[in-house]
């Protein structure tokens, strides 16, 4: 019995010594490298993107310039402003001199472009819900079809400066969203997405922190 206790004893010494409170977690707010500084300009132009794919009843350049343009001005201290730049292939982003006219003027801007595609898919399977009594349901569990609406959004963005016509940032971005609604619409499903693409782009970009978990020995 003595042998049994001091067993027991020893145990919970142990994990006296490993309690939780030999460290402390802290969520501090760390800034994240940005490639690009919007300062060294004094303008943002957003041209239209090379569209690849996209659903019936929806504009994928207008919806991405009537979003990018104002969340581009609430960040920016400079002018953002859309410019017709036609697109044909993506052999285009790797020209610098197709760049270079658009630094014409004396705001030697930053260029928004890329390529974009949004698909959208409706999923059906069948779901069994199962047998709780046999009072209830003598036969068989109890079937039903779920249906859902998948969206995705790919968007291959590139940041190019005008004056040289140098590509300072591609990224790209992939969100994929469902839908219970299967009747779900386009542009509510784009602005979803979309957001999601905005976060990421902006933390990039402008050097946003973030918030990271940490822990302090306090031992």
């Amino acid at each position: 019995m003595r042998k049994n206790s001091w067993a027991v004893a020893c145990l919970v010494l142990f994990l006296a010594a490993c309690r939780s409170d030999a460290y402390r977690k802290l969520r501090v707010e760390l800034p994240a490298y940005s490639p690009v500084k919007l300062e060294d300009f004094l303008e943002v132009v957003i041209t239209p993107f090379l569209v690849a794919d996209q659903p019936q009843g929806i504009d994928l350049n207008k919806e991405i310039a009537d979003y990018l343009k104002p969340e581009l001005e609430r960040k920016f201290k400079g002018r953002v402003t859309l410019r017709q730049v036609p697109l044909e292939s993506e052999e285009a982003f790797k020209q610098p001199e197709y760049w270079r006219s658009l630094a014409a003027g004396s705001s030697k801007p930053l260029v928004v472009t890329g390529r974009v595609t949004l698909n959208q898919e409706t999923r059906k399977a069948i779901l069994t819900r199962p047998v709780r009594s046999l009072e209830e349901e003598p036969l068989s569990p109890q079937r039903s079809l779920d249906e859902r609406r998948i969206f995705t959004l790919e968007i291959s963005l590139y940041l190019i400066k005008a004056e040289t016509g140098e590509t300072l940032l591609q990224r790209d971005f992939k969100e994929t969203k469902s839908y219970t609604n299967p009747n779900q619409r386009t542009d509510f499903a784009f602005y979803d997405l979309i957001q999601r693409v905005k976060a990421k782009l902006f933390r990039l970009i402008l050097g946003e922190e973030r918030i990271q978990d940490r822990y302090l020995l306090t031992r």
